[in-house]
């Protein structure tokens, strides 16, 4: 297998089998960058516009929580979470395509009207299939750290099963411990996952390594940002060939962030940041991103 195939193939497994507080913004001199809009300068409309959080495989809607006093004064935002995560109840068979499914009656039952979706990890999977069957609903789309294909061969899922069968706990846990440098983050992260329904856990991972939506990129019409932390865009300067790698070269068009300096969990690792992101992009699709 080639370097960068398993270079990607390992960043996407961790980012599909997946804290800190607000005041560690500090880190490396690359996290020093000025924040891409000032949230005081795009609370026009304040309150008419909504956004939706979804996390990722293994957290749950609390992974938001630092993150939400900086987009309330913009967003009306809610939370969704998964089944089997967190406090929310398992289903049976859970797949990505069901998840979408709970996400839509979940907007129908709040009465979310044409909201912003912001999707972690698996959780940008989610974001992703339902946007993609339902465009005329979503107004912006946001995937931190998503892919719209995964890129496991059969052997490779063979193998991740066989892992998860012998040793569950360690399997969750070998996947958690390196998404960030940050070790309260880590503790957090690795303590929600391993509190996750195993069943659904697996069921999740399973679907994802059958997930690929890059030939339905290109009718997209909803504006979307892609944020990439820099454990899945390594290199600054090789970002755009990652990209087409990763399954995102036939859209039609897209906006790009990579975040500098973070692991996985940018939310928990730096939620002002984050924040800003979301705002500038939530507002104005047009902003241009720094690559």
């Amino acid at each position: 297998m080639k370097k960068l195939t398993m270079i990607a193939l390992l960043a996407l497994l961790a980012l599909a089998a997946l804290g800190a507080s607000a005041q560690d913004e500090q880190g490396p001199a690359e996290q020093t960058e000025p924040v891409p809009m000032d949230p005081k300068d795009i609370v026009e409309g304040r309150g008419e516009r909504e956004m939706v959080l979804i996390h990722g495989l293994g957290g749950n809607a609390d992974i938001w929580d630092d993150c939400l006093p900086y987009l309330k004064g913009t967003f009306k935002v809610w939370t969704f979470e998964m089944a089997g995560h967190g406090r929310t109840q398992p289903i049976t068979d859970p797949t990505i395509n069901k998840e979408a499914e709970r996400l839509a009656a979940y907007l129908e039952e709040e009465g979310i009207a044409y909201p912003t979706l912001v999707g972690h990890a698996l959780g940008g999977m989610v974001a992703l299939r339902y946007t993609i069957d339902h465009p005329a609903d979503v107004s912006r789309l946001i995937l931190l750290d998503a892919a719209p294909k995964q890129l496991a061969s059969e052997e490779q899922k063979a193998a991740v099963g066989q892992e998860l069968a012998n040793d569950y706990d360690r399997y969750v846990y070998s996947r958690f411990v390196n998404m960030t440098p940050n070790e309260e983050v880590t503790e957090r992260i690795v303590d929600m996952a391993l509190r996750t329904d195993s069943a659904t856990f697996i069921s999740l991972l399973m679907s994802s390594f059958d997930f690929d939506v890059s030939d339905q990129l290109y009718s997209l019409p909803v504006p979307f940002l892609v944020v990439g932390s820099e454990l899945m865009f390594p290199s600054k300067d090789d970002s755009q060939h990652m990209l087409e790698h990763y399954g995102f070269g036939k859209a039609r068009s897209l906006s790009f962030k990579r975040m500098g300096g973070t692991g996985h969990y940018m939310m928990l690792e730096r939620p002002i940041y984050t924040a800003s992101v979301l705002l500038a992009f939530g507002v104005t699709a047009e902003y241009q991103f720094d690559r």
